[in-house]
């Protein structure tokens, strides 16, 4: 009852205050609360995505002294959580979130938004975005879709996935069903690897009953929530395919234009913050879940061959261009991105590669 009466009701209170505040209402109609809903990808029990945007909500309501009220709701309660970004472009929500390489039906350009493989890593990723044209890029291709984007985390390097046999060359992916999507996905599939996609609440049985054989989901803080060292024996590192996977929140277009400007950019302030906080949360966490897979479930770690990982660089460009080529828009952006992976490459090699040399 609750989700078709939300359904029939709203944007109401967010298009009346906005009313009051064109016509020059007095101060007291002005001043009327905001009430936005948002939508989700992510259910409560995805640990930190899910958590850091109830956080973002928080802060956007004591930001605003309690003006300005974001109700969220988790992937599924709504709508399907592919659906959220749907519900935000029509305007039946005000807010959604989730990732931008999850909406590339609509764009394969919204994959280098979110994770290209051999792509940027986290502290990259948000240069692109904070000081180069990210943002600005990102800007272009949501307004498409009557949305305003931001980023909103990111969980820096994810392992490389869950396999049930060891791979020492390319050859053992050939004939594997694999839980892996976006351009990945498109990779493996050249060397003879089915993909296939489950949400994740589905990873750990479709392990278990054989649907595939392999899988990867983000890294151990995830995937020891999932359970997935009790069904698959080899844990793969690096995350070849994500080394910064992005995080969105999106916006309705008009819903946000309607906004007070100071507190358009409360949700601006919010959302940076958050962008932060994410990829700490994950920096902090990740070490000890680990620790944890090694020492108290016996989880086999496995670095993969260098020959292995020079191969399915080769193969990410071939494929990374040929999507580019799809879109002129993805084109746009592919070139911006590569040309500002290079140039950060320069400061990366000189300083972080050369420090954690020394540390090996």
């Amino acid at each position: 009852m609750e989700r078709r009466t939300f359904l029939k009701k709203a944007g109401i209170t967010t298009a009346a205050a906005a009313t009051a505040l064109s016509v020059g209402a007095p101060a007291v109609i002005a001043s009327s609360k905001i009430k936005w809903t948002a939508t989700t990808f992510w259910n409560p029990k995805v640990r930190i995505m899910y958590d850091m945007i109830k956080i973002f909500c928080q802060n956007v309501k004591e930001m605003t002294d309690g003006q300005f009220e974001i109700k969220l709701y988790g992937g599924g309660e709504l709508v399907p959580p592919p659906g959220a970004f749907d519900a935000v472009s029509k305007g039946t929500v005000q807010m959604g979130t989730g990732s931008p390489y999850f909406w590339a039906g609509k764009s394969t350009a919204f994959n280098w938004f979110g994770s290209i493989p051999f792509g940027m890593n986290a502290q990259s990723i948000n240069a692109w975005f904070y000081e180069g044209n990210g943002q600005a890029l990102m800007n272009e291709l949501y307004d498409r879709f009557d949305l305003v984007p931001r980023i909103v985390g990111n969980s820096g390097m994810q392992m490389g996935g869950w396999y049930r046999k060891k791979i020492n060359s390319l050859e053992d992916f050939k004939g594997l069903k694999m839980r892996i999507g976006s351009i990945a996905g498109k990779v493996l599939s050249k060397v003879g690897v089915t993909t296939v996609f489950v949400p994740p609440s589905e990873i750990f049985p479709a392990l278990e009953r054989g649907v595939v054989d392999a899988a990867e989901f983000v890294g151990p803080v995830h995937d020891i929530l999932l359970g997935l060292y009790k069904v698959a024996k080899y844990y793969y590192t690096p995350g070849w395919h994500e080394q910064g996977p992005t995080l969105d929140v999106f916006f309705n277009k008009k819903a946000y234009n309607d906004l007070p400007k100071h507190f358009q950019r409360v949700l601006d302030i919010a959302a940076a913050d958050i962008n932060i906080r994410t990829l700490a949360a994950f920096d902090a966490q990740s070490g000890a879940a680990l620790d944890k897979l090694v020492n108290e479930h016996h989880v086999n770690v496995q670095v993969y061959p260098e020959d292995v990982l020079k191969k399915l660089k080769i193969l990410s460009k071939e494929v990374i261009e040929e999507e580019a080529k799809k879109d002129p828009f993805a084109l746009k952006v592919h070139e911006d991105y590569k040309a500002f992976q290079a140039q950060t490459a320069v400061w990366g090699k000189m300083s972080e590669k050369v420090y954690w040399n020394t540390m090996a």
